[in-house]
């Protein structure tokens, strides 16, 4: 018998998620176009190293969803919601290198990395590895469109369409269904894309690169 696929109700993602909280998608690992620099873990490495205090969990959303398992460990709290959650007991307190360590096993994995923000407050707590089947943020936009209302983006991907040999690898990274691939082609809609480089670094024909969205 196939198991029920579970999910987060409206009511309890308006009540308790999307609303109060911003989002945004680091990319890790990618070239950018025009200022040709690696980012390698740019942005998510300087939040970072720039923390006082890092907080790591298991993932909340797939211990109570459990469309999918592994790997857990890629959430992590920032400064004085890392000290909270670490004083609770819910979560413990790492380094520097073992939150990046977390990092790159969970985009070698397929995560997307978030970056939140929660309401009434500007700087960045918290750091999830995320996935549309079971992440809250993920699947409301792809279920209810909320998308416009908890995420931002500084990035698009740009696809090269004499590279791309249609072989869809991208298709199985892309976590925001923004790639399909029908009678051996390959769609690519770009104002599904969220910038988050998981579909760049195995397109084996090097066909897909990141731009500034502006």
């Amino acid at each position: 018998m196939t198991q029920e696929k579970k999910d987060w109700t409206r009511e309890e993602l308006e009540e308790h998620t999307v609303g109060k909280m911003t989002a945004v998608p680091i990319p890790v690992n990618i070239t950018m176009i025009g200022t040709q620099r690696i980012l390698n873990f740019g942005e998510l490495e300087d939040i970072l190293r720039s923390a006082t205090t890092i907080s790591q969990e298991e993932c909340g959303c797939r211990k109570r969803v459990g469309n999918c398992i592994d790997p857990m460990d890629g959430c992590l709290g920032i400064n004085d919601l890392a000290n909270e959650l670490i004083e609770k007991g819910e979560a413990k307190q790492i380094t520097l290198e073992k939150a990046l360590e977390a990092m790159n096993r969970t985009y070698d994995a397929g995560l997307v990395h978030m970056a939140y923000t929660f309401e009434g407050k500007d700087e960045i707590e918290y750091i999830c590895s995320c996935c549309s089947c079971c992440c809250h943020s993920l699947s409301a936009a792809l279920r209810f469109g909320y998308k416009n209302h908890v995420f931002s983006s500084k990035y698009v991907a740009n696809q090269d369409g004499d590279k791309c040999a249609s072989c869809g690898t991208c298709v199985d990274r892309c976590q925001f269904k923004a790639r399909t691939l029908t009678d051996d082609n390959l769609e690519f809609i770009q104002e599904k894309c969220f910038g988050c480089g998981l579909c760049i670094d195995t397109c084996p024909e090097e066909a897909i690169s990141l731009v500034d969205r502006s």
